[in-house]
């Protein structure tokens, strides 16, 4: 097949990323899930509560972990849209496509249009990127501003404009503002090692670095100076324990790079292969050409026959191996290089049709990774589940295999089969997750079938008290701070004349402080955000279920 074949798929690319767009909308109307997406919902849902912009506060307590973007992102969204789980998704939402509008654009910049639109549609349909758009965490926003600060500093490298130096610091001090220090690692390695391996001195001598690196310390004076206000201005406050906590330190070192080293407050233990396997399946369906796409790139840097961009490279390939050597390590840490990774395989992939026997090697991986995956999710549905899957899910599983079923019967076209194919399988199961998986599986999360179930109920919501379970959802779905007591600590007229949400050490506490209680209702309860086989099964889910309750005191 030859390249001009493939340009001439045309329908395709609108019907691909319709879909992607649908599968991420049907995403953002999935509830917010614990533990982490429902404290910064809480935390950006205090902010506007408070009007207070420049200090962060969880359940109105002094909270020190992550800086301040993300936050004031989604307060500004909630501001607009108000609050709720479609309007703490929509800015995130928008970061992830602006991280595949600069991957496009960075990939047309440097190969060609082709290679654009390609590693647009890679980054979009990669499995850990459809995830990260509906379990929200800081990922979205530090996808797109990644590609978007390397876009600005490469091409300020190759055009020299004043507009692209500002657009590339203002990039950097808003990942600096979302997770800490590590995040400019892969822009500044992505144009530092490519500057030396291309042996470009001048470049990597010139003082244009300490102008961008003055820019962005200006940029960043808003969070520097919240967490001066909040945090060193007060050495008297207790925090992790201690007192005289920096927040300024904890912003600079402490924080994410803090869990690297393993010298900040959350400590881990790595595996130097967890990311090797991880990639497998959060950038499905794409990994097995990613890793001969990385392979090759490598080996024409070694024999110095590349002929295009290595930014993308260095910087990909230098924090996957701090990744990889560090000794904290969750899978949405990869996310933010997927841009990088997207554009590598984009090439490799256009590269496929000058060499059959390769071609045909990775079309029947593709074809047998999309059996596989379309096998899983039926695997998972009748293994989870017993309600039929929703009349949309099965037209848009009837079209897309329809639209399959159409390419296949084409002779050739080994290469659009392997893309569209890939992506088109990718969009179905994800479909089926966001519009049938997360909502029954949501059912599990108790913090938020408490606060739904008041609200059909008419009860009055002011009246709920958590004892010894966590309660960010809840004071997130009910717009306030809902108060919470540990269990050792609570007090009978705590709970005099109060719905009570709690377990059964919260009901045994209860007991033995002599107070009538009436149960309303119980609610299965189990942490959805880390499952496991046994949960999956409905034959033995019962096993892992935790019950939680919702009482009335007298």
């Amino acid at each position: 097949m030859k390249l001009s074949a493939f340009s001439k798929s045309k329908y395709l690319w609108p019907v691909v990323l319709g879909f992607s767009l649908l599968v991420y909308a049907i995403g953002m109307l999935v509830t917010v899930m614990e533990i982490d997406g429902a404290v910064y919902a809480e935390i950006s849902r205090e902010m506007v509560e408070r009007g207070n912009w420049l200090e962060l506060f969880l359940k109105g307590q002094d909270w020190l972990d992550k800086p301040h973007f993300q936050f004031w992102m989604t307060a500004i969204s909630f501001k607009v849209f108000g609050i709720n789980s479609f309007s703490y998704k929509l800015p995130a939402v928008l970061f992830m496509l602006l991280g595949a509008f600069y991957t496009y654009r960075f990939a047309t910049k440097f190969y060609s249009k082709k290679h654009g639109f390609l590693a647009a549609l890679l980054l979009i349909t990669s499995q850990h990127i459809i995830t990260s758009n509906s379990d929200v965490r800081a990922e979205p926003y530090l996808t797109g501003l990644t590609i978007f600060s390397l876009y600005y500093l490469a091409i300020y490298l190759k055009e020299k404009k004043i507009s692209q130096m500002l657009l590339g610091s203002l990039g950097l001090a808003c990942l600096l503002m979302t997770k800490g220090l590590f995040t400019i690692i892969p822009p500044a390695s992505g144009i530092g090692l490519a500057l030396i391996y291309e042996k470009r001195w001048k470049e990597i001598l010139h003082w244009q670095w300490i102008v961008i690196a003055v820019i962005t310390l200006v940029f960043i004076i808003p969070t520097l100076y919240g967490y001066y206000l909040q945090f060193d201005s007060h050495p008297e406050k207790v925090i992790f324990g201690k007192q005289n906590v920096s927040g300024i330190k904890f912003f600079l070192w402490d924080s994410q790079w803090g869990r690297f080293t393993n010298t900040g407050p959350i400590k881990g233990s790595g595996d130097p292969a967890f990311f090797l396997h991880t990639m497998l399946w959060a950038y499905l369906p794409w990994a097995f050409i990613a890793y001969f796409a990385l392979f090759n790139k490598g080996k024409s840097l070694i024999r110095n026959t590349n002929k295009h961009e290595n930014y993308t490279f260095f910087g990909f390939v230098f924090l996957f191996i701090v990744f990889s050597l560090s000794s904290f390590q969750l899978p949405h840490y990869l996310n933010a290089l997927f841009p990088f990774l997207s554009v590598i395989t984009a090439d490799a992939i256009l590269r496929l049709v000058r060499n059959r026997k390769i071609l045909n090697a990775f079309y029947h991986i593709q074809m047998w990774s999309a059996i596989l995956l379309m096998l899983a999710v039926l695997l998972i549905h009748f293994t989870f589940s017993d309600v039929f899957p929703k009349v949309d899910t099965i037209i848009i599983f009837i079209l897309g295999i329809g639209i399959i079923i159409l390419l296949l019967k084409k002779k050739g076209q080994k290469l659009r089969k392997i893309i569209f194919i890939s992506a088109i399988v990718v969009l179905l199961a994800n479909y089926y997750i966001n519009r049938n998986f997360y909502p029954q599986l949501l059912t599990y999360q108790s913090e938020s079938q408490v606060a739904l179930y008041m609200k059909n109920h008419k009860m009055n919501e002011g009246k709920l008290v958590t004892l010894g379970v966590r309660e960010e959802m809840v004071s997130f779905l009910q717009n306030r701070i809902v108060p919470a007591y540990e269990i050792e600590l609570v007090k009978p007229y705590d709970l005099n004349g109060q719905f009570v949400f709690t377990n059964n050490a919260g009901i045994d506490r209860i007991k033995s402080m002599k107070l009538n209680y009436e149960e309303i209702q119980s609610f299965p309860d189990f942490r959805i955000t880390t499952l496991n086989g046994t949960f999956l099964n409905k034959k033995t889910r019962a096993r892992e279920l935790e019950v939680k309750y919702l009482l009335e005191i007298q």
